[in-house]
């Protein structure tokens, strides 16, 4: 899973601006009628939407690593190793995953590499492997009851 969790990271990154720009703005105009009031001018909806659209690139970049974060933390759970490193190791990967992640987007057609990305993919990662360790606590704590 997190083999193909990094393809597919490397795929999006892949687009060119205008292909990613427009896969984009796709996603968020169909947000944008549900949450944009039908009695705007046509230019409000067209700002809302532009204003709108940078925000929704921003929670995506999250919510991918998010998802990175978790299938990480689970990956690393199968080892016999302290719960801190396995929380470091999976939060580090993640981070180093983002660093490359940006590096290889300076090399695609009008992107660019932007610190502020790997700052919003490494609080996605910690986000998902606290998840991740949430849910795994809730699982053992469920197993440690069935057993007595």
């Amino acid at each position: 899973p997190v083999v193909l969790w990094m393809i597919v990271v490397f795929k999006f990154s892949s687009e060119p601006a205008d292909i990613s720009e427009n896969t984009s703005l796709n996603v968020t105009r169909k947000i944008a009628q549900v949450i944009i009031s039908k009695d705007v001018t046509e230019e409000q909806k067209n700002e809302k939407i532009e204003a709108l659209d940078s925000v929704i690139r921003k929670v995506a970049h999250f919510t991918l690593y998010a998802i990175g974060g978790f299938l990480g933390l689970l990956y690393v759970n199968i080892y016999e190793i302290d719960d801190k490193k396995k929380i470091g190791y999976s939060v580090i990967a993640g981070f180093l995953y983002s660093v490359s992640d940006e590096i290889h987007q300076i090399f695609v057609p009008g992107r660019a590499g932007m610190i502020t990305d790997v700052i919003i993919d490494t609080m996605g990662v910690v986000t998902g492997v606290c998840a991740c360790l949430l849910i795994i606590k809730v699982i053992n704590k469920l197993y440690e009851k069935r057993k007595c």
